[in-house]
């Protein structure tokens, strides 16, 4: 990636978001390039998903829920039901209209980094788990999905969707049935 374009985003994000979402980003971003390299995707596209997957996570849930409606950006019950994810698909609007990013598989590794899917590519599938394997991340299986980070991506993506079902069900809480259908979709292969 040119450095001219990739300090400008650089700049607009940290302008945008708190110093500790702007490190996360970073950490998310240089975790997705690693992986980009080990298994063979882009590492601009990776680049640009990475440190822009949660652009526009800083918004309160009313104004992103807001957004969405002006944007025309559907939002399912389930899905207004798990407030945590909607940063996702708004953020792949934001990073069109805001930073400039129209390529759609960058667009779709944004969309789809809380709640999985079926047919993900390669590159979604990195950043999924750049997400939560980011150096800043510290929670039980972490360390497990780091090692396979540099191993296997399906082995790491698998163990990813298997630890956040894991935790939402533990918690009591809804599964984003995208998240199942990519579960259901690994288990059927």
């Amino acid at each position: 990636m040119e450095e001219k374009r990739a300090a400008e985003l650089r700049e607009k994000l940290a302008s945008t978001v708190k110093k500790r979402l702007f490190e996360h980003c970073s950490g998310v971003c240089s975790e997705a390039v690693r992986m980009a390299e080990l298994f063979g995707a882009d590492q601009d596209k990776a680049y640009v998903a990475g440190l822009l997957h949660d652009c526009a996570k800083w918004m309160d849930k009313p104004k992103q829920v807001e957004l969405c409606r002006e944007y025309g950006i559907e939002l399912d019950e389930i899905t207004l039901k798990c407030p945590a994810v909607i940063h996702a698909p708004l953020g792949a609007e934001v990073a069109r209209r805001e930073y400039g990013i129209d390529d759609e598989e960058i667009l779709d590794a944004i969309r789809t980094h809380t709640v999985a899917g079926k047919g993900l590519s390669l590159l979604a599938k990195i950043v999924y788990v750049a997400d939560m394997t980011e150096p800043l991340r510290d929670f039980d299986g972490v360390e497990k999905l780091r090692k396979l980070s540099k191993k296997d991506i399906d082995d790491v993506y698998r163990e990813a969707l298997r630890q956040t079902l894991i935790f939402n069900i533990e918690k009591g809480s809804v599964v984003h049935p995208n998240t199942l259908d990519a579960w259901n979709e690994l288990c059927g292969k």
